[in-house]
């Protein structure tokens, strides 16, 4: 299954992912902002592989640029009766950043979520000083609900969500 927008297509992770996710997964750079874990090598990305298949609660996707992976999608903690889940997203490749990429795979991302998988809020976490992320997510359509954290802390994290009846066309 591929999911289509107007820059990016999204499509399921596969085993030829993994060398793309360890590639970011060790760059300090890329994960400044990013929940991921620094360590991550093939024997972890191919256990956490075999978990996903069987796991109604996450759905992850590769960001595919003219069929080249440039990042990495998800949708975890998926509470279906509540018709909720978490967004997170990662453009691994640095040069690509600032093109609208992300904010097109969010776009399409929703579209899915709503339609597809019959969502009714989808939810975030972002640092309050990732200024590039926040205008994203707000483009994209996300508002700020709360914040957790020291006020005034660099660390301080911004909850942002969308309704599943905002127009994300």
């Amino acid at each position: 299954m591929n999911l289509t927008g107007n820059q990016v297509t999204l499509r399921q992770i596969k085993k030829d992912d993994f060398c793309y996710i360890v590639a970011w997964s060790k760059d300090p750079e890329v994960n400044r902002y990013y929940d991921a874990k620094q360590t991550e090598n093939m024997l972890d990305i191919s256990h956490w592989y075999k978990n996903l298949k069987g796991n109604r609660y996450q759905k992850k996707f590769m960001i595919l640029v003219n069929e080249q992976p440039i990042g990495d999608l998800e949708f975890d903690h998926i509470a279906w009766r509540s018709g909720e889940a978490e967004l997170k997203i990662r453009i691994g490749e640095k040069d690509l950043w600032d093109k609208g990429y992300g904010t097109d795979a969010i776009l399409v991302s929703l579209r899915y979520a709503f339609s597809k998988l019959n969502l009714n809020r989808i939810y975030l976490r972002v640092y309050a000083d990732n200024g590039r992320a926040i205008r994203c997510y707000q483009k994209a359509g996300f508002v700020k609900e709360g914040r957790l954290g020291r006020k005034g802390s660099s660390r301080e994290i911004i909850l942002m969500s969308i309704q599943r009846f905002v127009d994300v066309s």
